[in-house]
């Protein structure tokens, strides 16, 4: 299969490598700010699926530790594949001397008994998608046949907990609820989850002034959250999360994603991207498409990922004079594509987000 070949051995060796399998684009949720709602509908076989695991594999030779994550659509409709390619993406991480760590995007909808039983003796993550309370949750996320989905989410948050499988909570933002972040945050916790993850809309939907100002707000509330919460017990709220990149000038001169560096996606169809994100999104932008797993890696392809995900701020007119450049990377490249429609131009409400990081942060942890 070769190698990274526009990428020096430097580059291509990470102690910390991660392979996204999208082994389904199918979905028994429609999600009013799905991004995804243009794929075809496709679900990885389970030749294709070895085949993703070798390729990546081999590709980062020399890794210690190899992470794969198993993410749609909804990836526990395809659990019969899924199992048998965790069992095999072991066998083979081990062969190549690395440690292997599984982890589950799921819509929360699907846990029976077989399939907890299978994340806990392997160990996996699951992290769940949940907008907070059913009022909130409810008004974006409903069943393909229109049913209410927040009661099951959270009767099977429940069944993890209770066999101690490690979880963590992706709460999306819609602006329409964008007021309400600090008691969403507040209701998960008050689940029992430790570890939430709270990201706007991005691509669906438009966000005002006025909104962007109440996420602003927001992750003030949720920084003095965290450091009551912290005084008894321990909780972290990404973008706030202790070890975060955008403080302290940890990101001057450090551009770009990890996408295409240490990371690759799958498509069920064995296409290959940078990310899942850009998976989602490779329809409209075919030339995200850095490969196959039948054809391998395409020179060209990858190094147009590069050109765009590593640009640098002299590339990004609209970061050069940017005050917070030395606590950004310049934006998501799939945030940019589908919201300003170009990879190095991150919209508004992106840059005023990650420009209040930095201040919620020393709020929530010195």
């Amino acid at each position: 299969i070769g190698h990274w070949k526009c990428m020096s051995e430097e580059q291509i060796i990470h102690d910390n490598i991660s392979c996204e399998l999208i082994i389904t684009t199918k979905c028994n949720f429609s999600c009013t700010y799905c991004v995804a709602h243009d794929l075809d509908a496709m679900t990885m076989d389970l030749d294709s699926g070895k085949k993703s695991i070798d390729m990546f594999v081999a590709l980062g030779k020399g890794a210690k530790n190899i992470e794969f994550i198993f993410t749609g659509g909804e990836p526990l409709l395809n659990f019969f594949n899924l199992k048998s390619l965790v069992i095999y993406a072991e066998e083979k991480s081990k062969e190549f001397n690395m440690n292997p760590f599984f982890v589950i995007k799921t819509n929360g909808s699907l846990f029976e008994s077989e399939i907890v039983d299978f994340c806990k003796k392997y160990g996996i993550k699951v992290v769940i998608s949940i907008d907070g309370s059913s009022k909130y949750h409810d008004k974006n996320r409903l069943t393909c046949d229109g049913r209410l989905t927040h009661e099951t989410v959270v009767c099977n948050l429940r069944k993890l907990q209770d066999n101690r499988i490690e979880l963590s909570a992706s709460l999306t933002v819609h602006p329409d609820n964008v007021e309400h972040i600090g008691d969403n945050v507040k209701y998960l916790h008050g689940l029992g989850l430790k570890e939430i993850d709270v990201g706007p809309v991005y691509g669906t939907a438009n966000w005002s002034q006025a909104q962007i100002e109440h996420f602003k707000k927001a992750l003030s509330v949720c920084a003095q959250y965290i450091r009551k919460v912290n005084e008894t017990d321990s909780l972290e709220i990404s973008p706030l999360n202790k070890n975060s990149e955008h403080v302290d000038d940890i990101l001057k001169d450090c551009w770009g994603c990890k996408a295409g560096l240490n990371n690759l996606a799958f498509m069920p169809n064995g296409n290959i991207v940078g990310c899942s994100s850009l998976g989602m999104l490779s329809n409209k932008f075919p030339e995200l498409i850095v490969g196959n797993i039948d054809s391998g890696i395409n020179e060209n392809s990858l190094q147009y990922l590069f050109d765009n995900s590593q640009a640098s701020d002299v590339l990004r007119n609209s970061c050069i004079i940017c005050e917070t450049k030395n606590n950004c990377a310049g934006g998501c490249m799939a945030i940019n594509l589908s919201t300003t429609q170009t990879p190095l131009i991150p919209p508004q409400f992106y840059c005023e987000i990650i420009s209040s990081i930095s201040a919620a942060w020393e709020n929530a942890w010195r």
